[in-house]
């Protein structure tokens, strides 16, 4: 297959759905001879920060001359995005190659009267022979949403698993309380190694460390506290940190970061520029500045409530917001918190089959805030682009902000009469 048939043939598997359990993952590992066993793996769990700290990590271990993997999820801009070699996105022939390859296994699978693998399976398994065959020095792969029955939980060992913040997310699949959902997120640490765990609620740091000590685990709490001071923090004997991230709530991803480091073995000077020199997007990112346009990837309540003290700490909290979540989030309970901060709402329809229609989510938010409506991704884009008084918020599913980053360019390059 070339590059476009093999994207046409990964939408095509979005209809196998999504399936926990590893069994699939087994067959289809093994037809390739089970090549993430040959991968030093750190492994990356939790219902928040997982994409900013893997971000952080992979920074830092560039600075420090390593050959790093990483495999993500969601992509924003780019489908490419979830497979990167020292920061470069896997290239068009490279994923057709191996999509091409994986496509043959799940058809000699499916003809031996096995389920056909979902895409998230077929996607981590790309990652695994991507990762294998560039021979890196370490390969930074993130759960997709669980942790105990997720495809990447495949692996055996990891040279670390580490577990980001948890919140309350995916309720109807890991559980109905923060200790149910810790318990399968802890399902990534491996028998004799070693968990770095952020900062976390007391009940899920009981979890980690119950979890820890059965399977002879060594535990590592990022319980360090720190300094902030305006753009810089300080933690221990580190001083004078700064990091490229915006948003308040990435300094617990970047202490997060520095935990893994430093069990690593990483120099102070790599860990700094590392830190200095991270991009991410779609994390409290600004994309325009005149006006401000930021986009942000909050699509919890835990991710919301950050978003809304990174908002308050701005010096202009005149905001113009547009929200487009899908329906399977607690969208009722994130409005309630973050949209009385707006003087204008507008909401969209991300292009996903599990979106929130946006006329039920200005009608959701009406009760919080009287100013809603619910309008197209370019339209909405265009107004709060002639809004010059007010710096404006796109967020919820990190699915619908690259349509807002083309119509940001499309209205910009319209109004210099391009």
């Amino acid at each position: 297959m070339d590059y476009i048939k093999s994207l046409e043939y990964i939408e095509d598997t979005q209809k196998y759905g999504s399936v926990l359990g590893l069994l699939n993952m087994e067959r289809l590992c093994a037809y390739f001879g089970d090549p993430q066993n040959n991968i030093r793996i750190i492994h990356i769990a939790g219902t928040n920060g997982k994409g900013s700290t893997g971000a952080f990590i992979e920074s830092v271990l560039m600075h420090e001359g390593k050959n790093i993997c990483r495999y993500t999820s969601p992509a924003v801009f780019d489908y490419r995005e979830l497979w990167t070699y020292n920061g470069d996105m896997i290239t068009e022939s490279e994923f057709a190659f191996y999509m091409t390859k994986i496509r043959a296994a799940a058809e000699f699978l499916t003809g031996k009267g096995h389920p056909h693998p979902t895409r998230f399976e077929l996607e981590t398994m790309l990652a695994f022979l991507y990762c294998s065959d560039k021979k890196c020095d370490y390969a930074i792969l993130e759960t997709g949403m669980g942790g105990r029955y997720d495809a990447v939980n495949i692996i055996k060992k990891s040279e670390l698993s580490v577990i980001t913040s948890i919140s309350m997310d995916h309720t109807q699949f890991l559980g109905d309380s923060l200790e149910k959902i810790a318990y399968e997120k802890a399902g990534i640490i491996k028998p004799g190694g070693r968990a770095v765990v952020a900062d976390n609620p007391q009940t899920v740091r009981d979890v980690m460390a119950d979890v820890c000590k059965s399977m002879a685990a060594e535990c590592i709490f990022c319980d360090r506290a720190y300094n902030v001071r305006d753009s810089i923090f300080d933690l221990g004997d580190m001083r004078d940190i700064k990091i490229s991230l915006n948003g308040s709530f990435q300094i617990e991803n970047a202490v997060t970061a520095i935990t893994v480091c430093e069990e690593l073995g990483i120099s102070e000077a790599a860990i700094r520029a590392g830190l200095n020199n991270t991009h991410w997007h779609g994390r409290f990112e600004k994309i325009a500045e005149n006006p401000p346009f930021i986009i942000d990837g909050a699509h919890n309540t835990d991710a919301v409530k950050k978003l809304k003290s990174s908002l308050l700490g701005m010096k202009d909290t005149r905001f113009n917001f547009i929200i487009g979540v899908l329906a399977d989030k607690e969208h009722d309970k994130m409005m309630e918190i973050i949209t009385p901060l707006a003087d204008r709402i507008f909401t969209v329809t991300p292009k996903n089959p599990r979106a929130l229609k946006n006329t039920v989510l200005a009608e959701e938010i009406l009760k919080y805030n009287k100013n809603t409506t619910a309008r197209g991704i370019k339209e909405a884009v265009g107004i709060c682009m002639a809004d010059k008084d007010r710096t404006s918020v796109a967020f919820g599913s990190l699915s619908y902000l690259g349509e807002v980053c083309d119509a940001i360019r499309e209205e910009s390059k319209s109004r210099r009469g391009i």
